[in-house]
C-alpha cells in the first residue's frame, strides 16, 4: 500500500507573525524536520502546497525530493483551499495520505509507523484524550473530502457522518501530535529548542559509466513528467531550467540507448509530454533497487551503529532489534 503525505506550508498574506515553515526547530527548521521525519518512515511521495514567500521556501527543501505546489491564490484562500490542492494533486498518486499543517513539526517518526499500522480509512492519533497532528487518509474518500462546503474546513470535513464513523483513534506517547511551533516564542520551548533530528542512513543510489547519469534527482525528474504529463512543469517543480532538463535527458539517453520521451509541442490541444515505455520499466526498477537499498541500509546502520540506531521497525512493522546479526544489539538502545 502506498503511502504518501501533504504538508500545507501556504500561508496567509495577513499573517502578521514569523514564517512558521522555516521557524528554527533544533537544528533544522519545522518544513524540513516534517519532510525528514515522513522519509524517515517511507512515505513517498510528500507534497508540499506553498504560497507565501514560495520561491525561498521550495529552494529551501528543494534536495529533499518533494513535490512543490503553488497556491498563488494564497492571500485570498483559506487553508483547506490548499488542502483541497493537493489532495486533487495526489489521489492517484497513492492509497492514502499524511495530512498536516507545516506548524506540527515535532512529531515521531514511530508514530507514523504506528498509523500505517491501521487499515482505515481515517486515522488520527491521540494522546490524553486529545487528537493530533497528521491525519491519515485513505484515498477513496479524498472527492468526499475535497467536496466539501461547510464550516471548520478538514475538521468540518472529517465530521461528516459518513466519514467520522469510520475514525479510528488510535493512543500514542507523543507530544509532538499537538506540539505547535506557531511563533518564535514556541521554538524556545524546551521540547522544541532540543528536538534535533536522529542520526539516520541515507543510501545514495546512482548509475553510471565514466560519469554518474542516473540518479534520485533524474528520478524525480522522470517521476513527475509521467505524473504531470509536462516537463516544462516537471522543471518549475523541481527548481531547475528547462535547458538542464532537456541535457540530463539528452546524457542519459545516450547511456542507455533509448528515448526517454514522446513530445508533442503546442497545437490546439497543448503539447504535452510523457515517458516512452522503455523509460517507465528503467525507473521502475530503479525505484524498487533504491527502497531496497534503503531498507538494507537501515539493517546496517543498526549493525555498524547501534548508538544511533535505537529501533528499527521491519516490513512487518515489528521491532528489529538487531538479533540477525552476529553483533547481538542491547534491548536499551536509545536515540
Amino acid at each position: 500500500m502506498k503511502t504518501g503525505a501533504l504538508i500545507v506550508a501556504a500561508g496567509n498574506e495577513t499573517d502578521s507573525e514569523a514564517f512558521r515553515p522555516m521557524l528554527p526547530v533544533g537544528d533544522s527548521t519545522a518544513i524540513r524536520r516534517i519532510i525528514i521525519t515522513m522519509k524517515q518512515a517511507g512515505i513517498d511521495p510528500v507534497v508540499v502546497v506553498t504560497g507565501k514567500r514560495g520561491d525561498e521556501l521550495e529552494k529551501h527543501i528543494a534536495k529533499l525530493r518533494v513535490i512543490c505546489l503553488r497556491n498563488e491564490e494564497y492571500g485570498h484562500t483559506q487553508m483547506f483551499d490548499s488542502i483541497r490542492m493537493g489532495l486533487h494533486y495526489m489521489e492517484d498518486l497513492c492509497d492514502r495520505v499524511f495530512i498536516l499543517p507545516a506548524k506540527f513539526p515535532m512529531f515521531l517518526p514511530v508514530t507514523v509507523e504506528k498509523m500505517m499500522e491501521e487499515n482505515a480509512p481515517v486515522v488520527c492519533p491521540v494522546l490524553a484524550g486529545r487528537r493530533g497532528h497528521p491525519i491519515l487518509v485513505a484515498s477513496g474518500l479524498i472527492p468526499k473530502i475535497a467536496a466539501f462546503e461547510g464550516k471548520f474546513g478538514l475538521r468540518g470535513a472529517l465530521d461528516q457522518p459518513e466519514i467520522r464513523e469510520k475514525i479510528c483513534e488510535i493512543p500514542v506517547e507523543d507530544e509532538g501530535i499537538i506540539l505547535a511551533v506557531d511563533t518564535e516564542a514556541d521554538c524556545a520551548n524546551p521540547a522544541v529548542e532540543a528536538g534535533r533530528i536522529a542520526v539516520h542512513p541515507r543510501v545514495h543510489f546512482d548509475l553510471g559509466r565514466n560519469e554518474e547519469f542516473f540518479g534520485p534527482f533524474m528520478a524525480q525528474f522522470l517521476t513527475l513528467i509521467g505524473h504531470t504529463g509536462s516537463m516544462q512543469t516537471a522543471c518549475r517543480q523541481m527548481h531547475m531550467s528547462y535547458t538542464k532538463g532537456w541535457s540530463m535527458l539528452r546524457a542519459a539517453e545516450k547511456q542507455l540507448g533509448f528515448p526517454f520521451l514522446v513530445t508533442r509541442s503546442g497545437g490546439a490541444e497543448g503539447g504535452f509530454s510523457q515517458l516512452t515505455a522503455q523509460s517507465e520499466d528503467f525507473l521502475r526498477r530503479y525505484l524498487a533497487m533504491e527502497q531496497a537499498l534503503s531498507q538494507a541500509g537501515e539493517q546496517l546502520f543498526v549493525r555498524y551503529f547501534p548508538e544511533y540506531a535505537g529501533h528499527v521497525r521491519d516490513r512487518d512493522g515489528e521491532e528489529d532489534k538487531g538479533h540477525l546479526f552476529e553483533n547481538q544489539q542491547r534491548e536499551d538502545d536509545t536515540l
